[in-house]
């Protein structure tokens, strides 16, 4: 799994999850989650709005966001559809989850020329 950086807004409750030194060449919208893809289609950052209810929601053990030590994440590849996996650390605790996203073959007409 990569280790990734991340900053918390507690005023807005966004999560700003990304890998240092990579740069966006498109991203995703799904629902709570825009998800940020370098040119070799590597994931290279995550934004979580609304980061509280979503953690709330995927993670049994991690409630405060702010409380956040270190996030890992790899996509997974399984069929036709991709997941991200997730390792969340506080100081006290580590907790794994899924999140399930399709796989998207064909890019944008709106990226073509």
């Amino acid at each position: 799994m990569k280790k990734f950086n991340f900053n918390y807004d507690s005023e807005s409750d966004d999560l700003f999850v990304y890998l240092d030194g990579k740069k966006s060449l498109g991203a995703v919208e799904l629902g709570n989650f825009v998800l940020d893809f370098d040119d070799k289609e590597d994931l290279v950052a995550i934004q979580i709005t609304n980061a509280s209810e979503v953690f709330k929601k995927i993670l049994s053990k991690i409630k405060e966001v702010s409380n956040l030590r270190c996030i890992e994440a790899n996509i997974i590849n399984f069929r036709n559809m991709e997941a991200i996996k997730f390792k969340v650390l506080t100081d006290s605790d580590e907790e794994t989850a899924n999140i399930l996203i399709p796989h998207i073959k064909e890019k944008s007409p709106v990226l073509t020329h």
